[in-house]
């Protein structure tokens, strides 16, 4: 299943629709357009979406930004969803401030992923795909 490009960024920026889940526990997100950020070492998901499922934080660390400054930051671990295919226990910063959730390399490293530009949409393969 094909995930199009948000055109709400200029130039416009991949996403995938992922649903979060509480790791041992029922409670989990509606689907919710999240943005494919390859050059995020983290992944980053509002706090207001990580209160519903009650999932207690893991621990307390330091993020640094990308202009450079440093702040603390609550992780979180979570099964994330995405095209019915469920990926657990994947470790994320809850975002106070922002609206919008960031995959970062920790979690797009799990994926073999296809960013077609010039289509303006995004898949994961479930397999490499065959050189020709």
């Amino acid at each position: 299943m094909s995930s199009p490009y948000s055109a709400s960024f200029m130039p416009p920026i991949p996403t995938l629709m992922v649903t979060l889940r509480f790791v041992s526990g029922d409670a989990f997100t509606p689907p919710n357009s999240a943005l494919v950020d390859t050059g995020a070492d983290a992944t980053l998901v509002p706090a207001m979406l990580l209160d519903p499922l009650q999932t207690g934080e893991m621990y307390l660390a330091r993020l640094r930004s990308h202009w450079g400054e440093w702040r603390s930051v609550k992780v979180f671990l979570v099964d994330l969803e995405i095209e019915g295919q469920v990926y657990p226990a994947v470790e994320v910063i809850a975002d106070e401030t922002g609206s919008a959730i960031l995959l970062g390399r920790n979690f797009l490293n799990r994926l073999i992923l296809l960013l077609d530009g010039p289509n303006q949409q995004s898949d994961i393969l479930l397999r490499r795909p065959v050189k020709m």
